[in-house]
């Protein structure tokens, strides 16, 4: 194997440069989600804060990206250079180093333990802020971090694995990036804001780090390190990971202790009767099973060998034909055409015949059934046993968890052979959700919500990279949850490159909806603070319904969009006080000089700023026709020959629209949902999700996008049929309800044009007046609160319940097993459900 240096320290280099890079993708993530919570506050000092603290860190991310990748490596040359010392006191004699020997300082520090002292709350802010993001990196990181612990300990030439030496571990990630904070111009709830909006991405980015560290060593045939076994005198109490294996373990008879340092049981359990009572099942579920290491009565393998052998004297053709074939090719065309949220359930279930073109010989139920009966008899514990018992029942409940799509739970029937062999190392692996086999099954099932249609070109892509790691994992030997992280992580990392480019146009339209929200909440601001001027006397209602509309529009935009600090950006502000002297014909027939040098000045800006904000001209023509027909009895004094025509033009009355504002008019109204530009609405899905089916549907959604950018009528041959939807329609206060529950990253099923799309709702506007869905390529589609309802009650927006698969399954399978026990008490009066019977077991 090559030296430390040769191959630990490229891999610390990749690990801070990749940290550096990561750290800007962190920050952009960060300063998205900080600007979401500003938009959503409602307290005027909770928004300056987040803004305050988005736009530091958005200033801030050059540098810090830059600063973190080179500290990264200084904290990992450290780290290395303590392990160094270690290795070399290891090869020295016991008697020079046992006096030598000092604990090796922490590289790892979060705060300091070397000295106490006073501090404020600005401190303790800071260290529970630092400490809950090392409490949310670690759990996320934990399968990988132990294979990279015991491969990095292996590097730097430990004979044993020592966590607390890797360079690489998550406190080093994150006292480097506190250190930094420490240094910037924010406080300590500043640094808190960040912390508590870095965590999650900053989580990603060192698991996909801890990815490409450990396929690096891998390539460079580093093995990996040995954990110590300490033994106690109470010895084993629970069968883990890295447990007996098949193969490896010793008779029922055997006596004596195992190499893992732990007595063999001097009780045998008789489950020879196979169906494993249910009490016992319910107590193993339920507590662990206070006998799950007790050895198994020689009846229990008299019958398991009975059972393999039939399994293995039965002909394929039996077995098929006892458990049914698959659909005629003609009745698979049926159901292809049909649409694909209607499509009747199809059953599947652990014995059910899977494609042998996919899954190999797997796909036959008799194959999978042998390897279960074969691990039955190959256990020597009842925790075994009942824990393939779990698996089992948990696969069975999954495979007819109707949310997924057929082949997603035909996946999980074929993944059976590797679960029940991490069964016999884990018995219960299931109850931990962290754990990489248990994981591995809700993350599969919670990104196939990502589709809606098994015959469709993405799910084909999704389906044939999950059937290659399926597949390759079922071929592996189980040891421990090794196998199951390394095919998730590999599945996560295909994942995310996918999502990339979603991601990136996502974010994109994000900001686009986010500051056209801001925008529309400054224009109210303005709007308010315009309606309390005192020249608003005898000013007509259309010029005010254009200063509290398009007009405070522009001035927000303008405002934005400075770059300078102007105190008017663009002079749009100064435009106010002369609009309103030019519309007072009192006033401007005694000085027309002044105004007619006025009005092409004013018209000039006025259109810049319509231009600015992406309004046409004719979305604000009336406007511009009344303040023609205001201004012109001035214009006329041109004209006018005599005092006596003077008299008769300033005695004209006013048109109907052109009276003074009423009362109602002259007070400022906030918008019900933001202003949306042509552009924006385009890059929105505003134009992809008008109506999509005829009569009073299309004259809503025309009405209510008119309101926001007046856009053209789209094109409706995309409208589906009634006959090509199914089912009783929603009423308009279930819809209501239903939107209202509706939470961002929720999946739905959505029609448009001609196909149903799995959509997921990314972004919801403050007064839910609005929301956007992104389907598959990142297509966006917006639309209003009423057309959310009104495609609710036509069953044509239909949300999906997406909610954990495993733990609802978990949760179905204890139900069985506790009402079976219940039945159970109701006919035994003397029965105890939560303590296993005295007459299960008998002793050898």
């Amino acid at each position: 194997m090559a030296s430390q240096s040769d191959v630990l320290q490229p891999c610390l280099q990749e690990a801070a440069h990749a940290a550096g890079s990561a750290l800007t993708q962190c920050m952009d993530a960060a300063v998205a989600g900080l600007q979401d919570a500003e938009l959503k506050s409602m307290r005027v000092a909770e928004r300056d804060e987040l803004a305050q603290a988005w736009r530091t860190l958005q200033d801030s991310k050059n540098a810090w990206s830059t600063r973190y990748a080179a500290e990264l490596l200084c904290a990992f040359g450290e780290c290395a250079n303590i392990a160094a010392a270690e290795v070399r006191l290891q090869h020295l004699p016991k008697s020079d180093s046992a006096g030598s020997t000092t604990p090796p300082r922490s590289a790892g520090r979060l705060l300091g333990t070397e000295t106490f002292s006073l501090v404020d709350d600005a401190d303790v802010t800071q260290a529970i802020a630092s400490s809950r993001l090392l409490q949310q990196i670690l759990p996320r990181v934990e399968q990988t971090l132990a294979e990279l612990d015991s491969l990095i300990s292996s590097a730097q030439g430990l004979a044993n694995v020592r966590p607390e030496l890797n360079p690489l571990r998550p406190e080093i990630f994150a006292r480097v990036l506190q250190d930094i904070m420490a240094g910037s111009q924010g406080d300590a709830a500043m640094m808190a804001l960040w912390i508590r909006h870095l965590a999650e991405p900053l989580t990603r980015e060192i698991q996909k780090i801890y990815g490409r560290v450990i396929h690096r060593l891998e390539l460079a045939h580093v093995q990996a390190a040995h954990y110590r076994v300490l033994q106690t005198p109470a010895g084993r109490q629970g069968q883990g990971a890295g447990g007996s294996k098949a193969g490896a373990r010793g008779a029922p008879g055997d006596a004596g202790e195992s190499e893992q340092g732990w007595k063999q049981p001097s009780q045998y359990a008789d489950l020879s009767n196979y169906e494993i009572r249910d009490e016992l099942f319910q107590e193993f579920l339920f507590h662990g099973g206070s006998n799950a290491q007790q050895g198994l009565a020689p009846s229990y393998y008299a019958t398991v060998e009975e059972e393999l052998s039939s399994l293995k004297a039965a002909p394929d053709s039996a077995a098929a034909e006892l458990q049914g074939t698959e659909p005629a090719e003609e009745d698979d065309i049926s159901y292809r055409a049909l649409a694909a949220v209607d499509r009747p359930a199809r059953h599947v279930d652990v014995s059910s015949p899977l494609s042998p073109k996919v899954w190999g010989s797997y796909g036959r139920s008799r194959e999978r059934a042998i390897v279960r009966t074969q691990l039955k008899k190959e256990a020597t514990q009842v925790g075994q046993v009942l824990g393939l018992e779990v698996v089992r029942k948990l696969v069975n409940q999954v495979a007819q968890d109707l949310r997924l799509l057929v082949p997603v739970r035909e996946a999980i029937v074929a993944l059976e052979p590797s679960l029940l062999r991490l069964a016999m190392v884990d018995p219960r692996f299931f109850s931990d959700e962290r754990h990489a086999g248990r994981r591995l099954m809700e993350r599969v099932a919670q990104r196939s919500f990502k589709y809606n249609d098994e015959y469709s070109a993405e799910f084909a892509g999704f389906f044939a990279a999950l059937t290659r790691a399926f597949n390759e994992l079922n071929a592996l030997a189980i040891a421990d949850a090794r196998p199951f992280a390394m095919v998730l992580a590999g599945l996560e990392r295909a994942w995310d490159e996918q999502d990339q480019a979603e991601f990136e146009r996502r974010q994109k339209v994000l900001k686009a909806l986010h500051f056209a929200e801001e925008r529309q909440e400054l224009a109210d601001q303005i709007a308010f603070d315009m309606s309390s001027r005192s020249d608003l006397d005898n000013v007509p209602g259309v010029v005010l319904d254009f200063l509290f509309g398009p007009w405070s529009l522009a001035m927000a935009h303008a405002r934005l969009t400075d770059t300078r600090n102007q105190v008017d950006p663009e002079g749009f502000g100064s435009v106010v006080p002369d609009l309103l002297w030019s519309v007072k014909r009192d006033v401007t027939l005694k000085r027309p000089a002044r105004l007619i040098e006025m009005i092409p000045a004013l018209l000039e800006k006025l259109h810049a700023g319509l231009d600015m904000l992406g309004q046409k001209p004719q979305e604000n023509e009336k406007f511009f026709e009344s303040l023609m027909k205001l201004h012109r009895p001035v214009l006329k004094l041109r004209r006018l020959k005599s005092m006596r025509d003077a008299e008769e033009s300033g005695a004209m009355t006013l048109e109907p629209e052109e009276l003074p504002a009423t009362p109602e008019q002259r007070r400022a109204k906030a918008a019900g949902q933001p202003w949306l530009g042509r552009d924006e609405l385009d890059a929105a899905g505003f134009e992809d999700t008008l109506p999509t089916a005829p009569g009073e549907l299309v004259a809503m959604e025309e009405e209510e996008v008119a309101v926001m950018a007046n856009p053209q009528p789209a094109d409706l041959s995309a409208a589906p049929h009634e006959k090509d939807i199914t089912g009783p329609g929603v009423s308009n206060q279930q819809a209501e309800a239903m939107l209202m529950r509706l939470r961002t990253g929720q999946w739905v099923d959505l029609y448009s044009k001609h196909r149903w799309l799995r959509a997921q709702l990314i972004w919801a506007s403050t007064r839910a007046t609005l929301f956007m869905f992104l389907s598959h390529g990142g297509q966006p589609h917006s639309m209003t609160r009423r057309s959310c309802e009104k495609l609710i009650m036509q069953r044509w927006l239909r949300p999906v319940d997406a909610q954990a698969v495993v733990a609802q399954a978990l949760d179905t399978v204890t139900a069985n097993a506790s009402a079976r026990a219940k039945r159970k008490a109701a006919v035994r009066p003397d029965f105890e459900p939560s303590s296993a019977p005295q007459d299960e077991f008998e002793t050898a």
